[in-house]
């Protein structure tokens, strides 16, 4: 890989990429990961079945037995760094330099390793079905809504393990409010609401009047001015996703897979279900508290581990909490868009 060391942090062997020039029509995953041995096998498991044939993964100096673990996985291709996720956006650059390596003329997955990816049928229709489809269609990319997960016990008595099947340990997410707005990268669409907002955010959902006038000036008039330093409000985390792209030599994540360069973006809609949420997430938060990689140096983490600090005790569940059921309950609950066209190709008419 040419790229600039300062700008990629990859150290990658070449005789790889050699090995897969000529490996076409596959669909890619591509991941970065620290210390997720948790939630690997299950992660690797479901991309399996939904038909992924290659697994791209950026391992950031983990310590509790990933990196062994992945290089046992024959359908995996390990990279591995110790630098720092924050000189690297989030590692967007890292990922960005893998997908222009492996990934150009290939549907692509891109996600994290707690975030399992649902489409319209995905229950019963492989992933390759869809892709054929977007192609007929012109589609270069999927949206989604990543949608949390969690149990409807305090996270400690979480009881999940290793290998076992994440929804059965937390089948509950919030059915709404979720809102939609406008957004500057491609998909266009700024996602936000759920469980994360209504639990660590609550004063989000009660702002003032004024408060929200501020932020929508803030956000679609004053960030194109470079001159102006406004303060930028701490938000709730995006739910605003692009997961799966028809990766070119132009493409580029932006602000991790929340962005992308300009893409058709399919009619359909999918979720990315996210399993944040197991027993290990208080300890985690408070080891990425300290480490101040993530985004704002890490002040979403602080907020978790601060939250939790006050109440070990503390529950997700409230009326709104719903237990998964599948995709067409998404579809349902407006979480999900299907369509006739879509329908018909998973029926076989």
């Amino acid at each position: 890989m040419t790229a600039s060391p300062h700008r990629c942090h990859l150290l990658v062997d070449h005789a790889v990429g050699c090995h897969l020039a000529g490996a076409s029509g596959e669909i890619r995953a591509f991941v970065t990961c620290r210390n997720e041995r948790l939630r690997l096998p299950a992660f690797l498991a479901h991309y399996r079945d939904l038909g992924v044939d290659r697994f791209f993964i950026v391992d950031n100096d983990s310590s509790d037995g990933t990196t062994d673990y992945l290089v046992g996985q024959a359908d995996v291709h390990l990279f591995r760094t110790a630098n720092r996720y924050s000189e690297a956006q989030m590692g967007t650059d890292w990922l960005n330099a893998l997908l222009g390596e492996f990934g150009v003329g290939s549907w692509c997955v891109t996600v994290d390793v707690d975030e399992l990816l649902v489409y319209p049928g995905s229950e019963h229709v492989p992933l390759r079905t869809l892709t054929a489809y977007f192609d007929r269609h012109g589609y270069e990319a999927l949206f989604c809504l990543l949608l949390d997960f969690y149990p409807d016990v305090p996270l400690r008595a979480c009881a999940y393990q290793e290998g076992d099947d994440l929804v059965a340990a937390t089948p509950y997410f919030d059915a709404a409010p979720y809102r939609k707005g406008p957004f500057e990268l491609c998909p266009g669409i700024l996602m936000s609401g759920g469980m994360r907002e209504r639990v660590f955010h609550p004063e989000f959902r009660t702002r003032s009047l004024a408060a929200k006038a501020y932020e929508a000036v803030h956000y679609r008039v004053l960030r194109d001015l470079p001159w102006l330093h406004a303060p930028e409000p701490h938000r709730p985390p995006l739910l605003t996703k692009i997961p799966l792209v028809r990766w070119d030599d132009q493409s580029r994540y932006l602000k991790g897979n929340h962005g992308v360069t300009p893409k058709t973006v399919a009619l359909e809609t999918g979720a990315l279900l996210h399993f944040k949420f197991l027993h290990d997430f208080h300890a985690r938060a408070v080891q990425e508290a300290a480490r101040r990689e993530h985004y704002d140096g890490a002040s979403e983490y602080r907020r978790y581990a601060r939250k939790l600090a006050e109440n070990p005790d503390l529950t997700f569940m409230c009326e709104e909490s719903t237990r998964f059921e599948g995709t067409t309950q998404l579809a349902r609950l407006g979480l999900i868009q299907d369509t006739k066209a879509w329908a018909n190709v998973r029926t076989g008419q």
